[in-house]
């Protein structure tokens, strides 16, 4: 996936909950005014992210680093699993599966540390503390001995213990330091063949261990009574919920333990903390419509925090507060498996964010409420437009993002997702984002966004192997030049008149896509140390540095594509058309106001040996419409577009497989 990670901790899609960090202290940047989650800092690579493999043969992807980075879960076949993040301390965080909850005999909790996900290395002096020990008695609900899975914040220092512990057969002995816990103990069962797991929780806020004999844990998968549901107001059926528990330690430092499920949840009451802090948190439920639904809804609501787990769990999802969002999800026309993901929840700068892919056919029309967010909370939408065959191990996929905020208060709005052609190009941002062509001095950032659709506001992550290749020239001499990337920084430049020029080339064969395989981007920049609008504050410059002095927005020119095509992005009919608009990079209202000389579009049935001009007619200032004549129905052909503007400037686009002719 191409992530952008340099100094700014990202709040990316997948998962990441739990935290330990001094309170008070923020483990990412806030989000906007607007509330949209900050953008994810520019990492210029096309490599995927980190990725490791769990002992039970699930993936953990791992964009950024510690609480706030974004993790996400993958089953071989490609899908997200529910799991539980555990992160005891700043420098141990667990991602345990639910599946691997539900056999905890097969729990080795060192393989499922990640160290991508810790906030500092562990101190070089260890310190020892008396122990003493713990035993920890499961009991499930036939009041017999059960598997289970408990999970310790000690409340007096949360460095004290940093593992969790399974609990096989039912019983558990292990030495701990003395002191006053909360111990929070999960009792799970998982479906192998439909991937939904059940879980009872039980917490015990008063757990203190002695020095001295033996310390008696009983948890009772029984006293786990309240299930953790909302009504809604049209039919559905819950498939998602995200549950916060976390405690704070005299320091004032916070252990956090999340629980992400797809099927039932059960939690047992508590009363308040008798030492320490606690807070119980429905961060998020999730539900949709009952199968054979004509027109497919979801919702998606959170709730606030309490100090305690009371026991009526049932929320009420209030109609008048939901943003409606109708999501049109196009796909592929030759994807065989005609199957996606839609993905929703939370995102906070300081817990990270969680999601689970709910799988749906595509292409596919669906309607999302969401409920209004708590604290520092937002809500995060992604969409995968075509899943593999679940045959082909850890697939590639695109991930499709928005930095519009999800939630716009009593509303309704219209988004389509992954319509083509599928193109690199620089953005015109309306919300916060890293400035990918901007400079300061003699640094100069130049990129692209590597995937963009017809949603000017849309990008992907490329969660797979793509390849690329990025040239940048100055006054035509060659100044970088590396494989499998998407831009970087130039630093000592001449603050002198001049020309840059970018070609980016990116392959996107190995993803489950036929169209959009291939693009070959070839942008000439003019550039004048003097002149160019000021990126606006909110937005974020590589360049910059420790300057106090903002950057200048290059003026690199920006395409958009509205292409005729269906929601398979297939064009019928003996002609094409296509709405284009010319414009340059943008942050809010700043970015180049140059006029646009001219645009051409020419498409090719042959793969790019010979093109044919189309018809384009200007439709007013940066807008063009062109038509063509289709092909034979099935081929799918390559475009060409190219653009100039009144300074100099130019960009010429080449997309391979841009649609499919129906």
């Amino acid at each position: 996936m191409l992530a952008r990670t340099r100094r700014v901790p990202t709040l990316a899609a997948a998962m990441a909950l739990g935290l330990a960090t001094a309170a008070g202290a923020a483990a990412a940047t806030a989000p906007n005014a607007a509330g949209a989650p900050l953008p994810a800092a520019p990492n210029l690579s096309l490599a995927g992210p980190q990725s490791t493999i769990l002992p039970n043969g699930d993936r953990v992807l791992v964009t950024g680093s510690g609480p706030a980075a974004s993790v996400v879960v993958q089953a071989p076949g490609g899908t997200t699993v529910p799991a539980v993040r555990y992160a005891p301390d700043a420098h141990h965080t667990y991602i345990i599966p639910e599946s691997v909850l539900a056999h905890p005999s097969q729990l080795t909790p060192a393989g499922y540390q990640i160290p991508a996900l810790s906030t500092a290395a562990a101190p070089a002096a260890t310190p020892y503390y008396p122990l003493s020990i713990l035993q920890i008695n499961a009991v499930g609900l036939d009041g017999k001995a059960a598997d289970a899975s408990t999970f310790l914040t000690n409340v007096d220092d949360v460095t004290k213990w940093n593992m969790p512990l399974p609990v096989a057969g039912g019983i558990e002995r292990v030495a701990v330091p003395t002191g006053h816990y909360i111990a929070t103990t999960i009792f799970s069962t998982y479906d192998q063949t439909t991937g939904i797991g059940t879980n009872y929780v039980v917490t015990q806020l008063d757990l203190t261990v002695t020095a001295g004999g033996v310390t008696t844990l009983n948890a009772d998968e029984r006293s786990a009574s309240s299930q953790v549901t909302a009504t809604t107001p049209k039919p559905s059926v819950n498939d998602f919920s995200e549950l916060s528990y976390t405690g704070t330690d005299a320091k004032g430092v916070t252990s956090g333990l999340g629980i992400i499920g797809n099927g039932p949840t059960y939690v047992a009451p508590t009363s308040t903390a008798p030492a320490g802090k606690f807070s119980y948190d429905v961060l998020g439920w999730g539900a949709s419509s009952p199968a054979g639904t004509k027109s497919p809804y979801r919702y998606d609501v959170m709730f606030p925090p309490t100090d305690h787990v009371d026991a009526n769990q049932t929320y009420t999802v209030d109609a008048s507060k939901l943003t409606t969002t109708h999501n049109i999800v196009d796909t592929d026309a030759g994807v065989s498996t005609h199957e996606g993901e839609y993905m929703m929840g939370p995102v906070s700068p300081t817990l990270g964010g969680f999601q689970i892919g709910h799988v749906i056919p595509v292409p596919e029309t669906l309607t999302s409420y969401a409920g209004q967010p708590v604290g520092d909370e937002q809500w995060m939408a992604n969409v995968i437009p075509a899943l593999p065959p679940a045959t082909s191990g850890f697939p590639a996929a695109l991930m499709f993002s928005d930095p519009t905020p999800v939630y716009q208060g009593r509303t309704e709005v219209w988004h389509t997702w992954a319509h083509g052609p599928l193109t690199a190009q620089v953005g015109q941002n309306k919300y916060p984002a890293f400035c990918n062509a901007c400079a300061e001095g003699g640094t100069i950032d130049l990129g692209l966004t590597p995937v963009t659709d017809s949603n000017p506001d849309s990008s992907a992550g490329l969660m797979g192997p793509a390849t690329g290749h990025l040239s940048i020239y100055r006054d035509g001499a060659q100044v970088f030049s590396q494989d499998n990337y998407s831009g970087t920084e130039l630093t000592g430049q001449a603050q002198t008149p001049g020309t840059y020029r970018m070609v980016f080339d990116l392959d996107l064969s190995q993803f489950p896509m036929t169209q959009s395989v291939a693009s070959h981007t070839d942008v000439t920049v003019p550039y004048n140390p003097a002149s160019g609008p000021a990126l606006p504050a909110g937005n974020y410059c590589q360049a910059q540095g420790t300057s106090t002095t903002p950057c200048s927005v290059l003026p690199v020119l920006n395409l958009n594509y509205q292409l005729a095509t269906d929601t398979s992005n297939t064009g019928h009919g003996p002609v094409a058309a296509l709405l284009l608009t010319v414009g340059h990079q943008s942050y809010g209202s700043a970015g180049s106001q140059a006029a646009i000389k001219g645009a051409t579009v020419s498409v090719s049935y042959d793969k790019g040996a010979t093109w044919t001009a189309a018809s384009v007619v200007p439709a007013g200032q940066g807008h063009f419409a062109a038509l063509w004549k289709n092909g034979a129905a099935g081929s799918t052909p390559w475009l060409k577009v190219t653009a100039t503007d009144a300074l100099g400037g130019s960009i010429t686009q080449t997309v391979a497989n841009a649609y499919t002719i129906g």
